[in-house]
């Protein structure tokens, strides 16, 4: 595949050059504890060599490369379950279930979706005891019942502030002293507990919710993907606080994901079944049940089991089905609207995350008509706006309010440009992912509309007509309705033609649980398999490194830099000089007024390799 950038004229411009050079010794020579080639998430993993030459003849075939890896969590889950570590997990988290000290979950990019759906997790047992709907004790109903007080104790911390859930923040994730002022911002306190989530080990901005943890006298956890021995012996930020006897330490090494670095998958996958495990556990305790060193192996063999569900030649072939429609639609130029209601946090997740990952629109505030419209978008049918943010996330959205002098405090000034970046609640508001009408959706042709129901019942599919999202809010009916997948009903003519257009099903058995785990991993699985795949069948990756990314932060640049250097065979020094290149054209390019949706990361590929 060849193409040509927007702006890939620029990159011969002598000044261009100069600087490429010059940024990219200064890269090379002083970012080394950005450089982490060496580390296995950032490493290719061999089933997946060909994955995007086998996904484009044969979908379900590449979509079993994708479950295989999948395969390497169950053994390491197993080996967590029975470790003191884990046991220390259980505890501190049973501890605040039946105490007055706070819980707060910490993490960045997919790991910090993750802590907000930890945190959901526990607000969601809380209010279900209560019997109050999705967020109703953040809204202050009937606030003297004692579960919604409990509800009340767990937090999050996702690097950037909830505004990142919609579209990352630029170099965010580079900062240790953002994490560190994102905790002081909660308050927390002595004895309150901190678990905090890096898919790899070395983001420095969850570090620093770490180290800001222990210096107000948190009980801390680190979680995270990587052998702990290679994290101390290479990089500095990772092994002070690894080594610090005050951490409780629990590596979940699975091995390399299934596209390089792409910890949104295996690393974030068992990060959850581990973390969300511990709150089940404490959750079936409260509620009077005996748990043993069984029923915790058991959760490993839960996961293995809906792992080789979804392997299944009828699942693949679903789930094949809807990534080579989904494919068709972008190439066509058209759009995909998720509908979901119950599990809105996780569909938003996984579709907010193939901006960066493979560098398609972000999502786009509803009063920006400049911008290109996201490809992807989740809706919660059933809501306007400000009810689904509240319904979501079961409390009102977090937003950051730093002033230039905070950032100046925090001596990162000169790395934001002229101003601060708005990530307040106001921004937030901005994007509609209510049932308020949104003719964007249905500008272009072809479009899907497609109805998440996750449960053996499917007793989550509310309104899988889409009722209220293109046609208004007001009409009983969308005159576009939408097609259903259901995710964990079993039984029956699974892949009929429903009332409201087609139906897809993945028959897997989703587990019951106090805080719906399985419900939860399951649809991650899927969502992340089938937006994979289609990006695959669409040469948004090659073999299986996903060249389409965006390198806003320096773990990018340094990956950037490996793809380039490993794909056309040459030093790392010259790819990043290479890669730096491409950035520095499209600077150019967008203050010239232009736009590019081409990858500098592909510029550069295409200008080497023709």
């Amino acid at each position: 595949m060849s193409t040509t950038s927007e702006y890939a004229i620029y990159a011969d411009d002598p000044e261009i050059r100069r600087r490429a050079e010059e940024n990219a010794r200064q890269f090379v020579h002083h970012e080394t504890q950005f450089q982490l080639g060496h580390l296995p998430t950032e490493q290719p993993h061999p089933y997946t060599e060909r994955f995007s030459s086998v996904v484009q003849q044969d979908t379900a075939a590449g979509i079993a490369l994708l479950l295989n890896v999948d395969a390497d969590i169950p053994p390491v889950a197993r080996r967590v379950f029975l470790s003191p570590e884990y046991g220390s997990l259980v505890s501190a988290v049973g501890r605040a279930a039946t105490t007055d000290r706070k819980i707060c979950f910490s993490g960045c990019g997919s790991t910090g979706r993750l802590a907000m759906m930890l945190e959901e997790m526990w607000r969601q047992y809380w209010e279900d005891k209560a019997g109050v709907g999705p967020g109703d004790a953040a809204r202050g109903t009937d606030g003297t019942h004692p579960a919604l007080r409990k509800a009340e104790q767990a937090a999050s911390v996702m690097t950037g502030g909830d505004r990142a859930l919609i579209r990352s923040v630029e170099s965010f994730e580079d900062h240790a002293a953002y994490g560190r002022r994102q905790i002081a911002d909660l308050g927390l306190q002595r004895g309150d507990i901190l678990v905090a989530i890096t898919e790899g080990g070395e983001t420095s901005s969850v570090i620093g919710t770490v180290e800001e943890g222990l210096e107000r006298g948190c009980e801390v956890f680190l979680v995270y993907n990587n052998p702990t021995a290679v994290l101390v012996g290479s990089i500095e930020r990772s092994r002070q606080v690894i080594e610090d006897p005050r951490v409780t330490v629990l590596d979940l090494y699975t091995g390399s994901m299934a596209l390089t670095g792409s910890t949104r998958m295996q690393a974030t996958t068992v990060e959850m079944v581990v973390v969300g495990s511990a709150l089940e556990e404490v959750f079936r305790t409260v509620d009077g049940e005996a748990v043993s060193t069984g029923d915790r192996l058991e959760q490993a063999n839960r996961f293995a089991r809906l792992l080789g569900e979804l392997s299944e030649i009828d699942n693949r072939q679903t789930m094949a089905a809807l990534a080579e429609r989904e494919s068709q639609i972008y190439e066509g130029g058209g759009r995909v609207t998720y509908l979901a209601s119950r599990f809105l946090l996780d569909v938003f997740s996984d579709t907010t995350e193939r901006s960066p990952t493979f560098m398609l629109p972000p999502f786009r505030p509803a009063d920006d008509e400049s911008a290109p419209v996201s490809w992807a978008y989740a809706k919660d049918p059933l809501r306007s706006s400000p009810d689904a943010w509240f319904a979501m996330l079961r409390r009102a959205p977090r937003g950051i309010d730093w002033t230039a002098d905070d950032y100046r405090r925090m001596g990162t000034w000169e790395t934001l440009g002229a101003a601060p970046p708005s990530l307040g609640a106001d921004e937030i508001a901005r994007y509609l992912i209510g049932n308020e009408p949104d003719p964007t959706r249905t500008a272009v042709t072809p479009h899907l509309f497609l109805s998440i129901a996750v449960g053996e019942d499917g007793a989550h599919a509310e309104a899988p007509d889409g009722s209220g999202i293109a046609g208004g809010a007001k009409e009983p009916r969308n005159p576009h309705p939408a097609d259903l997948l259901r995710i964990g009903a079993a039984g029956g003519d699974e892949r009929r033609r429903g009332a409201t257009g087609a139906g897809y099903t993945v028959s897997v058995r989703v587990p019951e649980s106090p805080v719906l785990l399985w419900h939860h991993v399951a649809t991650k699985l899927v969502m992340n398999t089938i937006s994979t795949a289609s990006m695959g069948i669409m040469n948004r990756i090659r073999g299986n490194w996903m060249v389409q990314l965006d390198p806003t932060n320096k773990k990018l640049i340094d990956r950037g830099s490996r793809i380039i250097a490993h794909i056309r065979g040459i030093g790392y020094p010259e790819a990043c000089e290479e890669l730096y290149r491409s950035l520095l054209a499209r600077e150019r390019l967008r203050a010239e007024g232009g736009h590019s949706t081409t990858s500098p990361v592909v510029d550069a590929l295409d200008r080497l390799g023709g």
